[in-house]
């Protein structure tokens, strides 16, 4: 009896584990291609001028609330491991308004305010070597 509950508790706990939430990253690579990784990645808000290879797409949503400093280093983060030397970073995040919510342990309305879910996508980008 104590092994099948310990099981229950155990299975439980990870479950819930399993529901913790933290930013989601997807990463689609554009190009067979591997660079070793860089140190420090350049964050642009729009294509460059200066030529690149792009290799990879980046996707990153975090719970609301969550800054969107660390969702964009997180992104940061991942293209540097794959050797990018920039990400063209494009905010997609959502707000939510804020709502009036009925407490019903406690009879009253409660005001919650508005949130922010941060959503970001990215390129990764590889400055080329030749010039234009």
């Amino acid at each position: 009896m104590k092994a099948a509950k310990l099981c229950l508790i155990s299975t439980a706990l990870l479950g819930l584990a399993g529901c913790a939430a933290g930013p989601q990253v997807q990463v689609s690579a554009l190009s067979s291609t591997r660079y070793a990784p860089t140190s420090l990645v350049e964050t642009l808000s729009k294509a460059p001028d200066r030529p690149y290879t792009a290799i990879a797409k980046i996707h990153a949503e975090a719970p609301s609330g969550t800054p969107s400093a660390q969702v964009i280093a997180i992104i940061e983060k991942h293209a540097a491991a794959l050797g990018a030397d920039a990400v063209i970073l494009h905010n997609e995040s959502r707000s939510s308004p804020a709502q009036v919510q009925f407490n019903p342990s406690g009879g009253n309305y409660q005001n919650l305010s508005p949130q922010i879910t941060p959503i970001y996508s990215g390129e990764a980008i590889r400055w080329s070597s030749s010039r234009k």
